[in-house]
């Protein structure tokens, strides 16, 4: 079973009926599936949880951060406290 599969049934991600938006379930975040980097930030955040174990709840994905004068969009960030105030891990 891949990534994808294993994230389904965990409750981790779902699908539309046409698979092209994917949907964070803990965060309730729907993004467009058919852009290639959406299924890289998808086996990403996966693994992030059901291979190296990292807490669901301290994951934040598409968060906005500061990067000298300009705000951008870090694709997942990893926290090392369950009030999501430490970064730990920033994936781009």
């Amino acid at each position: 079973m891949n990534l994808i599969d294993k994230g389904i049934e965990k409750g981790l991600i779902r699908f539309n009926e046409d698979i092209n938006i994917i949907t964070y379930i803990h965060q309730n975040k729907k993004r467009n599936y058919n852009n290639p980097e959406e299924k890289v930030q998808a086996e990403t955040f996966l693994a992030l949880v059901l291979i190296y174990g990292y807490p669901v709840e301290r994951i934040r994905q598409f968060v906005s951060v500061q990067m000298g004068s300009e705000t951008r969009e870090a694709d997942i960030i990893v926290y090392s406290d369950d009030k999501c105030e430490s970064t730990f891990i920033v994936v781009e």
